[in-house]
């Protein structure tokens, strides 16, 4: 927060007007903004326009492409066919890893919990047998978005149903229960990757196919419709209105706040949690066996927000990055050194070949976990910097 000197209030304010002044008389009519407040809102059209509303965008997408693979699949099942799912199924995985340094507004909690509703975990597998003896012939996707637990649907449900030990599963053992099953959470999957899409983007700012998917489902409607304070969220977070109240700080820091917060929950939830536990059910994707190539995305999703677009090699002149540089260029330097570090020492834990899931079963490679998650805290630790003695 910014700190003021009862004594040299009106120096202070005279000081700035006259900065402000000079700026607007520099070559070019260039104007240098000396208000913190625009330059967080050149900072946040940069992070919505060029990193949140892509990711979800290219999110939507996929999950459509997954839908047409898992449709085809019921229809013909086949081990082509299954090959094609689960490879639809990869891609979607990717783009939802890559979103989860911006967990906060519509996906969040205290909005529609997309997060918790598409990426619950671990399953609740007794329960999803339960719908595969009793409920699966009738099941539809309206169905399970509105009445189904979150431990049974979403990414976790369609990967359970698709995958074993890391591949495509047998088609042979594949149950016309488990097809119908599949189409219908995919249904749900669906829905909820096109409502965090359409909540950020503005439903008249997605194409004419994304407009029919989201409208196919009027509970989603009803509930995107009923929360006025989540439509349109990208003008909200990039104007610092609705919740936010006009407070370009409080915008601004959901950057580096999302950024610590997943850096925190790689490595002390899902990395540190179940090795320590020998708790291999804890292990998040490991029926594909895509769990560090998860959490590696997660930090990915941590350096598209700092950089101000997706997979860049260096920041764009209006990312957080560069307001950072300007402000501490040592911390600057030490959090992009830091997020390469963190993602390289993920990917060590599979030394050898290994999924994090036999890692953890049978705790092997204990100097790369530990490594990643000492290195997962220092990032963490970082982005907090930014929000107590940067952001201002």
């Amino acid at each position: 927060m910014k700190k003021y000197l009862k004594n040299l209030g009106l120096l202070t304010t005279v000081v700035a007007l006259l900065l402000g002044i000079a700026s607007c008389e520099k070559d070019n009519n260039v104007v240098t903004p000396v208000d913190n407040d625009e330059t967080y809102k050149i900072i946040l059209k940069e992070y919505v326009d060029e990193v949140v509303v892509p990711t979800y965008k290219l999110m939507a997408e996929a999950a459509l492409v997954m839908r047409t693979a898992n449709e085809a699949l019921k229809n013909n099942p086949s081990t082509e066919n299954i090959a094609a799912a689960a490879a639809a199924w990869m891609t979607a995985r990717i783009y939802w890893e890559e979103s989860e340094a911006f967990l906060f507004g519509p996906v969040g909690e205290d909005a529609f919990d997309i997060d918790g509703h598409i990426d619950s975990w671990p399953l609740e597998i007794n329960n999803i047998t339960e719908v595969l003896n009793n409920d699966a012939a009738g099941l539809t996707g309206e169905i399970a978005w509105r009445d189904l637990d979150a431990e049974v649907i979403g990414f976790h449900t369609t990967e359970y149903l698709l995958f074993r030990n890391g591949n495509p599963r047998p088609i042979e053992d594949m149950t016309t229960a488990e097809l119908k099953y599949l189409t219908a959470a995919t249904d749900a999957l669906v829905w909820d990757c096109v409502l965090a899409y359409v909540a950020w983007a503005g439903e008249d700012n997605v194409a004419s196919n994304i407009k029919t998917v989201f409208n196919e489902n009027p509970d989603v409607v009803d509930l995107l419709n009923g929360s006025s304070n989540f439509k349109n969220f990208a003008d909200k977070l990039k104007n610092a209105t609705g919740n936010y109240a006009g407070s370009f700080v409080a915008a601004i820091s959901e950057i580096s706040d999302g950024a610590a917060d997943i850096a925190d929950e790689v490595g002390a939830t899902k990395i540190e949690s179940p090795y320590v536990n020998k708790a291999v059910l804890e292990v998040e994707s490991w029926y594909s066996w895509h769990s560090l190539d998860d959490y590696q995305n997660n930090i990915k999703s941590i350096k598209n927000a700092y950089f101000g677009g997706r997979n860049l090699s260096a920041p764009k002149t209006n990312s957080l990055s560069a307001f950072v540089a300007t402000k501490n260029p040592q911390l600057d330097t030490q959090i992009k050194a830091k997020i390469d570090d963190c993602i390289a020492k993920i990917a060590a834990i599979g030394t050898d070949g290994k999924s994090f899931y036999e890692v953890v079963y049978e705790q092997i490679n204990a100097q790369y976990v530990d490594a990643a998650v000492v290195a997962c805290a220092e990032l963490g630790d970082s982005f907090n910097q930014i929000s107590s003695n940067i952001i201002e």
